[in-house]
């Protein structure tokens, strides 16, 4: 089982990266947060990416080999409770994962459908099934709290992108358009402000 890969930044785009380690290149698939920040971290950075080794597809044993990859071992745990909502493969369960684990598991704790309905492939149904899964586990990821401070993410931004990607905006877009408001009007601080504000440049 590949735990860890660390070594040098080789790429990323909106959903995966590939890591260069020992001179093997090492292409897994993550969030697009964490694919934000990797690129802004920029190619040849040394990196640790945390990762779940699984397979992509086909009867068990019959599928393509693939690594998921996390910024943190928490990320990668809270990964491993998602596989455990009926139909909600590992694909679908990291490209989920566009807000802190606090704010998801806050979400899956209060049996907040709404919420959890803003992430990308959760509907009305597998919302219900995260809740009824997942919604008795979440003490360990609402007693980490916020993420560390070298990793925080801005909710702000996380959360629109969220409600961008339901209403059909790519996630790669979406996130350009975001960063562009906010350097531009920092002061917003409201989510539908902040995706008003997206819309009106486009």
């Amino acid at each position: 089982m590949i735990r860890f890969l660390r070594g040098e930044l080789v790429s990323a785009d909106e959903d995966s990266a590939i890591v260069d380690v020992g001179g093997v290149g090492y292409e897994v698939n993550i969030s697009v947060p964490f694919a934000q920040r990797l690129r802004e971290r920029g190619v040849g950075a040394q990196v640790k990416v945390f990762t779940y080794h699984c397979e992509r597809g086909g009867a068990a044993g019959g599928g393509t080999p693939m690594l998921v990859g996390f910024e943190s071992e928490l990320e990668r745990s809270f990964f491993e409770e998602l596989l455990n909502v009926p139909q909600f493969g590992p694909v679908g369960a990291c490209k989920a994962m566009v807000l802190p684990v606090a704010t998801i598991a806050k979400a899956i704790s209060l049996g907040d459908e709404t919420a959890l309905k803003r992430l990308p492939g959760v509907g009305k149904q597998r919302a219900r099934d995260m809740i009824s899964k997942l919604q008795e586990r979440m003490a360990p990821y609402l007693a980490a709290g916020a993420e560390p401070p070298e990793r925080a993410a801005d909710e702000l931004a996380l959360e629109a992108l969220a409600i961008l990607t339901q209403l059909g905006v790519s996630q790669s877009e979406a996130l350009e358009r975001i960063s562009a408001i906010r350097e531009t009007q920092p002061d917003l601080d409201e989510v539908d402000e902040l995706v008003r504000a997206v819309f009106r440049r486009k």
